[in-house]
């Protein structure tokens, strides 16, 4: 019976821990988007700021790419 209790112990010590590690990659997770989004935003006004720069409308540098 005392190695029974033992497992029951350690099983719910490692579901504790799986749990643990869920909630700290979700958080990472939510941090990656974040860093990714502010990443596009910076890339979006560099674009923009280009574009008014050179006087370029969204279909001149459509031409330019294709």
């Amino acid at each position: 019976m005392a190695r029974k209790a033992n497992y029951d112990v350690k099983i719910e010590a490692l579901q504790a821990k799986i749990e643990k590690k869920q909630n700290e990659i979700k958080a990472l997770k939510e941090e990656l988007m974040i860093a990714k989004t502010k990443k596009s935003q910076g890339s979006y006004k560099e674009l923009i700021a280009y574009m008014e720069e050179k006087n370029m409308s969204a279909e001149d540098v459509l031409a330019m790419i294709q």
